[in-house]
């Protein structure tokens, strides 16, 4: 760890902070001088500032913690990160497995699409000639685009579940 460190906002004060306190937890108590620069800027060190407009300077000192409560800091720290790590893992294989899902059910929906819009079209076989040279489809047809849209919508209902089931916590 450096001996010097400049922070210019809170966030890398914070942070600074949360590093070097665990860190002075694995060895003796630790005096650190933390103070404002001419610039504004807030700096933190081990020694005293030499700098001639360093002001606001303060001590802070932090205590180890005893042996035993450090073994058992670093055991739950431990803990955390592989219970961390378990945690991620299961949720990147779930989101995997969602994933397959919608690819899956993207292909469906686009193959019923597609047999919708290539059924649509009327054969030779889905007219029936009328009295005066007219012709009128059959029923057949109608009952074939009803069924080709009922899957549409079917593999657009399995698409809406796939991103569902993917968006779930």
């Amino acid at each position: 760890m450096a001996n010097h460190i400049k922070l210019g906002n809170c966030l890398g004060t914070a942070l600074f902070a949360a590093v070097f306190l665990f860190g002075a937890a694995a060895r003796a108590d630790t005096l650190i001088y933390k103070w404002v620069d001419k610039n504004g800027i807030v700096s933190y060190s081990q020694s005293r500032p030499a700098e001639a407009g360093a002001h606001d300077i303060t001590e802070i000192k932090i205590e180890s913690l005893p042996i035993e409560r450090q073994r058992a800091a670093t055991r739950m720290l431990a803990h955390l990160e592989k219970l961390s790590d378990e945690e991620t893992a299961a949720r990147e294989k779930r989101l995997a497995v969602a994933d397959k899902r919608i690819e899956a059910a993207l292909r469906r929906l686009q193959l019923a699409e597609q047999n919708l819009s290539e059924g649509s079209a009327p054969s030779g076989d889905d007219r029936v000639g009328n009295v005066g040279g007219h012709a009128r489809l059959r029923g057949s047809y109608f009952e074939r685009i009803e069924h080709l849209q009922a899957e549409v919508d079917q593999a657009q209902q399995a698409l809406r579940d796939a991103y569902a089931g993917r968006d779930q916590p």
